[in-house]
């Protein structure tokens, strides 16, 4: 695969957020990986050849400081091999290849090796967002140091689930540090709903993650972000759903699907059916 040219290369993430004509952003969940393994360099270079506007991806730290893209703390899924991600050492792991797709029993073995941070940053290049999920909080000031100095580090986020206000305090900090967007995730519900409109009069935000189980919950916040300008990046994840909307409910039947988060401003969602949801976003 090809990385396209630098003519390609987006706007800022900021700038994209701001400008208020695109209908909706399509954010592939680890990357493009009905076509090549989760995480990995390729889900990230076919995503860019899709068109699809971030990718999501997840990192950790080895034994030795790595900084490795894979969701889970043991290598059984995706490699096939017993460990610990946490106690495996970095140059141990780039000899692993990668089941295809999202690995598991009958997947085949891909040639493909796991991504390492710094070297999915520089395929992404600019030329697609990178949502970075940073699997253990341990982690973030490593992660952090790696993008304080990145030539796009304009083109990516960080997230973080805030439950009071030392999360606040961290994103500020990591913010502050790395010098990218920290994007808060709040989990919305009948207790927590007055501390997320009071945090987004309080604190504007041009982006934050939202996790509810109750539309009622979600509509008075989703109010309240456009009213402020803060845009909402909502999950579509058969296992991570936005209440009863799910990716095999909008493949089904888009406009009850998709169309519903919508209909209440949300413009980024996180599928795994990227595909689907780009050709709906052709539809807006």
């Amino acid at each position: 695969m090809t990385i396209p040219p630098s003519s390609s290369i987006r706007p800022p993430l900021k700038k994209f957020l701001a400008d208020r004509t695109w209908p909706l952003a399509v954010i592939a969940h680890r990357g493009a990986w009905h076509g090549a393994p989760e995480n990995s360099l390729a889900s990230v270079e076919l995503a860019i050849r899709n068109g699809y506007d971030f990718v999501e991806i997840d990192v950790q730290t080895t034994a030795d400081g790595g900084l490795i893209c894979l969701h889970d703390d043991t290598l059984e899924r995706m490699t096939g091999r017993s460990g610990q991600v946490a106690r495996s050492r970095t140059a141990d792991l780039a000899d692993l290849r990668l089941k295809d797709g999202a690995g598991g029993d009958g997947a085949a073995f891909s040639s493909h090796a796991p991504a390492f941070l710094e070297d999915l940053l520089s395929v992404s290049a600019g030329n697609i967002y990178v949502d970075i999920d940073v699997k253990h909080l341990r982690d973030m000031d490593a992660v952090g140091h790696i993008l304080r100095d990145h030539p796009y580090r304009s083109h990516l986020n960080l997230k973080m689930l805030v439950q009071d206000e030392q999360d606040l305090r961290r994103i500020d900090a990591l913010e502050a540090s790395a010098g990218v967007l920290v994007k808060p995730i709040l989990r919305l519900s009948p207790r927590t709903l007055p501390a997320c409109l009071e945090l987004l009069r309080q604190r504007p935000t041009p982006l934050v993650e939202t996790l509810f189980d109750d539309w009622d919950c979600f509509v008075p916040f989703a109010k309240a972000a456009r009213l402020c300008g803060t845009d909402m990046f909502l999950n579509t994840l058969d296992a991570v759903p936005s209440a009863d909307v799910t990716d095999t409910l909008s493949v089904k039947d888009p406009d009850r699907g998709w169309g519903r988060l919508v209909a209440h401003g949300v413009r980024l969602v996180q599928t795994d059916r990227p595909q689907a949801l780009k050709a709906y976003a052709s539809t807006l």
